[in-house]
């Protein structure tokens, strides 16, 4: 195991370490903590921007082994949903509700009008929901986290305010080599359990984020109780880094370019059965030029930064594989459910082109073609291998269509999910919170907890489905709705609507089947009057229990 003390950490200062959590943690419920043998352990792992179609399990080209053993080991979840960015769905991950009920109606700093300062907008995970780790530590279980939290910047709002009894987290994104900040000028800021730092040169988050939770399991072996490990990587998230050796390994691999690449993933799709087999595929992103028409320099840089691209993921797979490799040799990986998905689709905006990200980047990076990759280079990789990343479906993150919002996810869980299985029932990341309590023998509180009022679930327990002795999660007339920044959707049974805000005042909603066209290219509108008209009241009903605020 990487020896910690090799990263240089330094503090910057100390945060409060009393009173600061809204309550001291209630003692472990005894009779769970006398049934801790039976109760397995659980490790939920979120990629940050991964595409669906960037695992060889979902079809992608890159090596990903370990990750692939995972998912063919288990069950693959080929119609799971997420919200369309980051912060949204961790806080649906960790409430089992809706991002406008927990905190995060919209991202933090970009509450606009009449959002601020209004109930589920306030930026973090907040106290009117019941958060997993909370729950998870009452039942008896250790709670553990590394990664991203991005779901509250201060003390009385990070991890540790939230059930997590140890954790080190990027705050609010996705630095990867060395300290340079993903969002700005300075050093990216991380929490050590209660303590601000920084991190030094050295630094490479998926290693570091595996070696850490390593060292907590590790140190608590002695304690029989169960524990839960949240690995929150930010790998592939922007901006791409990741060391030289890991890139040379895809020299040339996509030199053909992303037209080439977007091919070869569809047919990979289609012999998969994750579409049909006369599926046409999307076209081309409007605007964005064709391969053939780039220059050869900037041909070779596009392909460079696909490179990088590939290596983060591939890096990713290694570290996993190496965490899997360590719960083997502890003799615990047979009694842990591990759960895997992205937190939304590839990022296919180029927000290094834009002030005042692109005004820092050309003043702290070096771009140059050799130093792409290191950590002091800054670059995205676009639109165009975005669209590759989301095969087969539409658009990308940030994005109301099935490329932002629907994700590759799997569960292993030796001896009781299946191996080989997979299964096309719809979930969402709210499932996740009802699932993991199930699993630990617990209960949601419901609309109390630690003296203040709640909001229950929205989710539903996947465990009946998992086990294999349900087809599906949800009954037939249950919906789920999105929003985020103007963007909007509603899904129920095989239809789904889409209001896309960068229409501008030609937006409209759109009806699509899902199951006839996973690519939402024949608007149904029209067509089915009366099926649209009962989908907006789904929406109008959403948007009032949900305390949704539009703006836009």
């Amino acid at each position: 195991m990487r020896n910690r003390r090799s990263l240089s950490v330094f503090l910057i200062s100390l945060a409060c370490l009393a009173g600061c959590v809204a309550d001291d943690p209630p003692a472990p419920d005894a009779s769970l903590e006398q049934n801790a043998a039976s109760r397995p352990n659980i490790v939920l792992i979120v990629a940050d921007d991964l595409g669906y179609s960037d695992l060889g399990a979902f079809g992608g080209e890159i090596p990903t082994p370990n990750i692939d053993a995972l998912a063919h080991g288990g069950m693959m979840l080929t119609q799971f949903y997420t919200s369309m960015t980051c912060s949204p769905t961790r806080s649906m991950l960790l409430s089992g509700t809706d991002n406008h009920v927990a905190g995060l109606g919209v991202m933090a700093g970009r509450q606009t009008g009449p959002q601020r300062g209004q109930p589920g907008y306030e930026g973090y995970l907040n106290f009117q929901v019941a958060a997993l780790p909370e729950l998870l530590r009452d039942a008896g279980y250790r709670t553990y986290m590394t990664g991203k939290w991005h779901l509250g910047a201060d003390v009385e709002t990070g991890p540790a305010a939230r059930g997590f009894e140890r954790s080190f987290v990027s705050i609010d994104g996705a630095a990867h080599l060395g300290g340079l900040s993903w969002n700005g000028p300075g050093l990216a800021p991380y929490r050590d359990g209660e303590t601000l730092v920084h991190v030094g040169d050295d630094f490479y988050s998926t290693r570091f984020y595996t070696d850490r939770m390593i060292e907590y399991i590790d140190a608590d072996r002695a304690d029989e109780r169960p524990f839960f490990a949240y690995l929150a990587y930010t790998a592939p998230h922007w901006p791409l880094q990741a060391p030289p050796e890991s890139i040379e390994k895809f020299k040339g691999l996509y030199d053909d370019g992303y037209e080439a690449l977007y091919r070869r993933r569809l047919e990979r799709a289609k012999a998969l059965g994750l579409v049909p087999p006369d599926f046409a595929g999307i076209p081309p992103v409007e605007g964005q030029p064709t391969w053939e028409e780039l220059s050869d320099e900037e041909r070779r840089v596009e392909a460079r930064k696909m490179e990088i691209y590939a290596a983060m993921v591939s890096d990713l797979d290694a570290e996993i594989g190496r965490f899997v490799a360590y719960l083997e040799s502890i003799g615990e990986l047979d009694n842990t459910l591990i759960f895997f998905l992205s937190d939304n689709g590839p990022e296919g905006l180029r927000r290094d082109l834009d002030a005042p990200l692109s005004d820092w980047v050309a003043t702290c990076c070096d771009n140059a073609y050799e130093n792409l990759g290191a950590g002091d280079s800054y670059v995205m990789y676009g639109p165009n291998w975005a669209r590759a990343g989301s095969v087969p479906f539409r658009d990308a993150k940030q994005s109301a269509y099935e490329g932002g919002i629907r994700v590759p996810a799997f569960v292993h869980w030796p001896g009781v999910v299946p191996a080989g299985t997979r299964s096309d029932a719809f979930a969402t990341v709210m499932d996740v919170l009802p699932t993991f309590l199930e699993v630990a023998e617990t209960k949601h509180p419901g609309t109390t907890y630690r003296g203040r009022r709640v909001a229950t679930p929205l989710g539903e327990s996947m465990l009946p489905l998992l086990k294999g002795d349900a087809t599906a999660v949800h009954a037939d007339d249950y919906y789920v709705g999105w929003e985020l920044f103007g963007h909007r959707a509603v899904r129920r049974g095989d239809w789904k609507i889409v209001w896309d805000s960068r229409d501008g005042e030609n937006a409209r909603w759109q009806l699509f089947n899902i199951a006839a066209d996973p690519g939402e290219q024949r608007d149904l509108a029209a067509d089915e009057p009366e099926r649209l008209a009962e989908m907006i009241d789904l929406w109008e009903r959403y948007v009032r229990d949900n305390g949704v605020i539009l703006t836009e």
